[in-house]
């Protein structure tokens, strides 16, 4: 009589730890279907902007490029002098790579626009 009992019990604990299991498992796999639901809704959000940044984007670097453009060479010298100076002595005192990226990407630009001029004088 109590090994009956002690195997009733035993089996009814085995039956609560399986339904707590399944109910642990259920709530696991509802807060992945909400967080899937919620990162595609983000997705879907970001994408129905992408054309409106990139036009924007590309508006911001068309201007850059004119205005870049009607800059004179001494002007782009200066400028691209002055950036590259910055990102070197921004590198040397170590601060963040990100910063000393942003730096340099004035010089870049103007170097550019420099070099592309030399080049079409060059052809005329």
């Amino acid at each position: 009589m109590a090994d009956s009992s002690l195997a009733d019990n035993v089996n009814d604990l085995a039956d609560e730890a399986q339904e707590s299991t399944r109910s642990m498992s259920d709530s696991a796999v509802n807060a992945t279907r909400d967080a899937v639901d919620k990162a595609r809704m983000a997705a879907d959000r970001a994408a129905a902007r992408l054309p409106d940044a990139y036009a924007g984007a590309q508006s911001a670097a068309n201007e850059t490029q004119r205005r870049l453009d009607d800059m004179g060479d001494q002007t782009l010298l200066v400028g691209a002098s002055f950036s590259l100076g910055l990102g070197i002595g921004l590198f040397f005192s170590g601060a963040n790579r990100l910063l000393v990226a942003a730096a340099l990407i004035p010089a870049a630009a103007m170097g550019i626009t420099l070099f592309g001029r030399d080049q079409g004088n060059m052809t005329d």
